[in-house]
């Protein structure tokens, strides 16, 4: 048996509310993928909290585990269980831990707002490489087989400026799609991009309902054109859900918290699964909707 450490509060209240089935969808080292009539949740023995997930302190990778994709699995408020390999994971005395961007309290547009996004830049910089998408925020002009891309995210940035959902939802399905991972690279982007718009409006005094209405409009086009890894992390973004490393990144962001802290978190995401393309959407975001049009 496991014990879950901590778990995504939203998650945690589903679990709450009733019984539920799923199957195994796919199997990691370090995380274990579970189809439900809600999504998929996770169990995760590593890394950044993620949405609809839990960690465990397990030390054996779940591929060396009993277990195979297909195995059913039953959900409820004491916890997960895989029958079949005779695996459970209580999650009673689990820490909630809420991931969704409006319950960040005092979000606000510091003075050097400015220089908390070269924070990111720099972290970019360090982390690029050749199958991500760094060079839209790095080096635009030297990437013209991102030319496409860099068109697309023009005219999402415009789209969020006119807050037409409709518009919205048409741009960002050209933004999906593009590029290699379990998650295609611009997905990972468009994540940065949208949670980075949501912190922005917020600051600005945006309602939730406003922000919301965008954000599911982006997330939707945008699934429509990915694959369903890509899809599951649009629409969680779409409702405001984040990583724990990007909630806190985001938080250092638009806040006076010190450099330090803003740094260590950018860090973290860089080095975590398409960590820069989430930065990359972030630097971009900040900039297009606000930063260039700053006085």
């Amino acid at each position: 048996m496991e014990t879950a450490e901590r778990i995504c509060k939203r998650f945690h209240k589903y679990l709450l509310s009733g019984e539920y089935s799923g199957r195994v969808s796919s199997i990691a080292g370090d995380k274990l993928d579970i189809e439900t009539s809600f999504g998929i949740v996770s169990v995760q023995n590593a890394g950044a909290l993620r949405p609809f997930s839990c960690c465990v302190s397990g030390v054996q990778p779940f591929t060396a585990l009993e277990l195979r994709t297909g195995m059913d699995v039953l959900l409820d408020k004491k916890g997960i269980a895989i029958p079949d390999a005779e695996y459970y994971v209580d999650v009673t005395l689990a820490e909630d831990v809420d991931l969704t961007i409006e319950c960040m309290v005092n979000l606000f547009l510091p003075v050097d707002i400015s220089i908390r996004a070269r924070h990111i830049h720099r972290i970019v910089e360090r982390y690029s490489a050749n199958e991500d998408l760094s060079l839209l925020a790095i080096a635009p002009d030297d990437a013209p087989d991102l030319q496409r891309i860099r068109a697309a995210l023009q005219d999402l940035s415009q789209a969020f400026f006119e807050q037409d959902p409709s518009h919205i939802e048409q741009a960002a399905a050209a933004c999906s799609g593009f590029g290699s991972g379990l998650v295609p690279a611009s997905d990972g982007l468009l994540c940065g991009y949208m949670a980075c718009f949501s912190c922005l409006s917020y600051a600005l005094g945006r309602s939730r309902d406003s922000v919301l209405s965008m954000t599911r409009a982006a997330a939707a086009g945008a699934a429509a054109n990915t694959n369903d890894s890509g899809a599951v992390v649009l629409l969680q973004t779409g409702e405001g859900m984040v990583a724990e490393d990007v909630f806190q990144l985001l938080r250092s962001l638009f806040s006076d918290i010190p450099y330090t802290s803003l740094s260590a978190w950018g860090n973290r995401t860089a080095k975590g699964p398409g960590g820069v393309n989430v930065l990359v959407g972030i630097s971009l975001a900040l900039h297009d909707l606000y930063l260039k049009n700053a006085i």
